[in-house]
C-alpha cells in the first residue's frame, strides 16, 4: 500500500507555546528526521511540516494535502544565518527587512541556494524563507537540525488551520503527528514579499502590512493586481508563492461578498436573506452590523461576529476559524461582510477574493 492511502495513528500531544517541553518537541523532531509529517503551531496558521532538505519527505506533504505540485513550499528556519545559507544572494532589503520583522510573519523570495529540492520550490530558481516567531516552531526546526518545508496545515482549498481541532478534522490519520500549541495569534498566513526585482513586490499580505514594509524599506512596493483579483489559471507554470493562482482558503459552502459602507452591507444582507428563504445561509459580519442582524424578523440563519473594521487585525485572526465554524453549523451559503483593503484588511479581502473565487453582492 503507497504512503499517502495508508490510514495512520496520529499521535497528538499538546505542547506548552510559552516553554515548549524538550522531550515533547524531541519527538516531532524524531518524526521530522525520519521523514515524517508533523503538523504544528505558529505565530500565523498551523503548519504541516517536512524535512525541507528530503525530497521524499517534502513530496509527502502534496500527496496528503492533495496540493497542486506547482504551488511552491516555504521553508521555515529557527536563524539569520540558516536562512542565508538557502539563498544564493542576500540583497541590502533583506537584511533591512529581517531586522524589522524577523522572527515573525514575514516570509522572504530570494534567488535559492543549491542543494534544495525542486519539490519545495516547484522547479523555480528562487526560495521563499521564513523565521517564524513561535516559541514551538522555533524550538521543531532547531531540534530537527534542518529547515522544515511547511505550508498550511489542511487539505488543500480548505480554510488554513488556526486552531488544532480544524488539523485533526482536515488530517487526522493522514499524518504523523500533531503538536497542539493553542490558537495561533495572528490568524491568516504570512506575508511574502519577493525581492528577486528592482522593486520589492507583494505576492501575498499576511502577517506584516504593506505599510510597515514600505516604512522599513523607504521604498514602494508593488501589489500585483492578482493580490485582490485571483482569477488568472494557473496554466504550465508555477505560481510564483503559496496561495498566488489557486482557489484557496474555501469552506465547503459556497461564499458571497458583501461589499459596501456598513448600512449598504446590511440591507443588502437582508433583502438575500429575505429572498433565500429555505436556504441554510450564515452571516459573518463586522461587529458594527452585528446587532441589527441579531434583531433581524427574516427566517432564521447563523450569525456570527468577525471583529470592528475598525480593527483589521481582529477580523483577520477570526476569519478562517469563522468560516470553520459555518461548515459545522451545516449552512450552505456564507454572506461576509468586505472591509477596506489598508493595513491588515488587505490580507483578509485577499483572502475573501479567493475564498468567493470573486463572487460579490
Amino acid at each position: 500500500m503507497t504512503r499517502n492511502l495508508e490510514v495512520l495513528k496520529t499521535q497528538y500531544l499538546k505542547v506548552d507555546p510559552e516553554s515548549p517541553e524538550p522531550e515533547l518537541i524531541k519527538k516531532a523532531a524524531e518524526v521530522i528526521n525520519k521523514g515524517g509529517l508533523v503538523a504544528f503551531p505558529t505565530e500565523t496558521v498551523y503548519g504541516l511540516g517536512a524535512d525541507g532538505l528530503n525530497s521524499e519527505a517534502v513530496n509527502k506533504i502534496f500527496q496528503v494535502k492533495g496540493r497542486s505540485r506547482k504551488n511552491p513550499l516555504i521553508l521555515h528556519v529557527s536563524s539569520l544565518e540558516q536562512a542565508k545559507s538557502l539563498s544564493s544572494s542576500w540583497p541590502q532589503a533583506a537584511d533591512i527587512l529581517a531586522k524589522s520583522f524577523w522572527p515573525g510573519p514575514l516570509t522572504l523570495i530570494l534567488p535559492r541556494a543549491e542543494g534544495i529540492p525542486d519539490a519545495v520550490t516547484a522547479g523555480l530558481p528562487t526560495i521563499a524563507l521564513r523565521y517564524p516567531s513561535s516559541g514551538i516552531a522555533l524550538a521543531l526546526i532547531a531540534a530537527s537540525g534542518v529547515p522544515i518545508a511547511a505550508p498550511s496545515a489542511n487539505l488543500s482549498g480548505r480554510p488554513s488551520p488556526t486552531r488544532p481541532e480544524d488539523v485533526l478534522s482536515d488530517l487526522d490519520g493522514k499524518i504523523d503527528m500533531i503538536l497542539d500549541g493553542g490558537p495561533a495569534e495572528v490568524g491568516v498566513e504570512s506575508t511574502i514579499l519577493s525581492l528577486t526585482e528592482e522593486q520589492p513586490v507583494l505576492l501575498r499580505p499576511g502577517g506584516v502590512t504593506r505599510e510597515e514594509i514600505e516604512g522599513a524599506l523607504n521604498q514602494e512596493v508593488i501589489v500585483p493586481d492578482a493580490v485582490l483579483s485571483p482569477d488568472k489559471p494557473a496554466g504550465e507554470d508555477a505560481a510564483p508563492c503559496p496561495g498566488y493562482y489557486f482557489r484557496h482558503y474555501a469552506p465547503r459552502a459556497q461564499v458571497i461578498m458583501v461589499a459596501g459602507e456598513p448600512e449598504e452591507q446590511a440591507a443588502k444582507v437582508e433583502k438575500y436573506l429575505t429572498q433565500n428563504r429555505g436556504k441554510r445561509i450564515g452571516v459573518l459580519a463586522t461587529s458594527e452590523n452585528y446587532s441589527l442582524y441579531r434583531n433581524l424578523t427574516v427566517p432564521p440563519f447563523y450569525l456570527a461576529s468577525l471583529g470592528s473594521r475598525s480593527c483589521t487585525e481582529e477580523i483577520a485572526n477570526q476569519l478562517f476559524s469563522a468560516l470553520r465554524d459555518c461548515d459545522r453549523a451545516g449552512v450552505e451559503l456564507i454572506l461576509v461582510e468586505t472591509v477596506a483593503p489598508e493595513g491588515m484588511g488587505l490580507a483578509v479581502m485577499n483572502r475573501l477574493c479567493r475564498a468567493a473565487e470573486q463572487q460579490k453582492i
